[in-house]
């Protein structure tokens, strides 16, 4: 049965979009999985990554490959069906990796903001025509998943409490957290715990509405897989620095006390709230920048795609290209630990 999963902050700059992408591709390419990325931003960061190795990312973004997102559910927002037939949606597939596929993004999304702000609001009336726009992005995801046999779907969102994440995260079986040991994180998190509340107290009220009059939503409560500290730095001993510890220390506080109170999200297992991080990712420098530009996972980067970071324009040899392939490995099995901790 396909998983559903995305990494969700309602705070920016935490690796978020980066992280799903290597998940992605590790998915894919280290287990043999077969995996859908839906971009469900309107930002499109995750479609300008996976097209970005090919030629296509300079075409223009009506004629990239495949059925964007806002194309696909428009004949829901517009009312002509009430369900979206998935045999119709064409998926783009990965320039670089077998077994990886995107339902791409598109700038438009952002109008779906209020059908969907709309559908929160009266899909708890009588509305059939609300409550099939609840539930139209879950039914979607798993029509999708069950028509291609895609082992995961991963979902990227925003970074924001609006509606369009909001339905995203309550179509996903479960979600990662990532964050940064910094205090502007600890502040996300505190803010989360109550926004999760509200989204989930909201979300079974309007369920309890669907079955009397015959409808089925493919909409779950996701469960929280655990936590991943992005970016942090480390002092020469190979140690984290002292005040990534202490932000880190706090952020975990704030997970088990006001995300995982008993009245948001739930675990997925007992230990997850013991300890919530599952993976701990430091800076990786220039590694990022030059994934980014030959559309390759972090871990993926080849000796020759190295020409883009050096100053003279060679790639690197000898220890540098040493340093980065155990700076890649390090990297690669944090990633292992996030694929790992789906269940």
């Amino acid at each position: 049965m396909t998983k559903i999963i995305s990494l969700y902050n309602n705070k920016g700059g935490v690796a978020k979009t980066t992280t799903l992408f290597n998940l992605a591709v590790y998915a894919a390419k280290e287990r043999g999985k077969k995996v859908l990325l839906v971009d469900c931003d309107p930002q499109c960061n995750t479609t300008e990554l996976f097209f970005c190795s090919s030629d296509q990312i300079d075409e223009p973004e009506d004629s990239l490959p495949g059925t964007s997102i806002y194309e696909a559910l428009r004949p829901r927002f517009e009312g002509e069906a009430s369900r979206v037939d998935a045999k119709k949606v064409d998926l783009a597939s990965s320039p670089l990796y077998s077994n990886l596929y995107l339902l791409r993004g598109d700038i438009n999304f952002s109008r779906a903001e209020q059908f969907f702000a709309n559908s929160i609001m009266q899909a708890i009336t009588e509305s059939i025509h609300e409550k099939n726009t609840y539930a139209v992005m879950g039914r979607l995801l798993r029509d999708l998943g069950g028509l291609h046999g895609f082992d995961y779907i991963l979902c990227d969102v925003g970074p924001s409490a609006g509606s369009i994440t909001r339905m995203v995260i309550l179509s996903c079986d479960g979600i990662f957290i990532p964050t940064a040991p910094d205090r502007f994180s600890h502040q996300a998190i505190l803010g989360m715990g109550a926004i999760m509340t509200e989204w989930l107290t909201r979300h079974r009220a309007i369920l309890s509405t669907f079955a009397p009059f015959g409808l089925s939503a493919s909409l779950v409560e996701p469960v929280f897989y655990g936590a991943v500290v992005n970016n942090y730095k480390i002092q020469r001993a190979g140690r984290k620095k002292n005040s990534y510890l202490k932000w880190e220390s706090l952020i975990k506080e704030a997970i088990i006390n006001n995300l995982l109170d008993g009245k948001g999200l739930k675990p997925v297992a007992p230990e997850v709230k013991i300890e919530p991080f599952i993976a701990s990712i430091r800076d990786v420098g220039p590694m990022a920048p030059v994934a980014q530009m030959v559309g390759k996972a972090i871990f993926d980067i080849g000796q020759r795609d190295t020409e883009l970071a050096s100053s003279d324009g060679d790639y690197y040899r000898g220890a540098v290209w040493s340093d980065w392939l155990a700076r890649m490995g390090e990297y690669k099995e944090e990633v292992r630990k996030i694929f790992d901790a789906i269940r």
